[in-house]
């Protein structure tokens, strides 16, 4: 019981490391840059193409505060 207060009391699903992984491959990949999107855009329009917005929002935000913080900046400041 108490790890499903864990999971729901934080108001976002923790998606799975490889996830969150991939999405700051994606933030770092220059092949967005290549095509004009911002590190953040690009890796959510990558992300949204296998999952729902909301997941892929969830997973670019823990990706960067686990992960990746140097992409903190890149994220929405909703996303922070």
């Amino acid at each position: 019981m108490l790890a499903g207060l864990t999971l729901f009391g934080s108001g976002i699903a923790h998606a799975d490391a490889s996830k969150e992984q991939e999405a700051c491959q994606l933030m770092d990949d220059p092949a967005g840059h290549d095509l004009g999107y911002a590190p953040a855009e690009y890796a959510f329009m990558m992300l949204r193409a296998k999952m729902s917005a909301e997941a892929a929002r969830n997973v670019m935000s823990l990706a960067a505060q686990e992960f990746c913080p140097n992409h903190i900046p890149d994220l929405p400041a909703g996303w922070r």
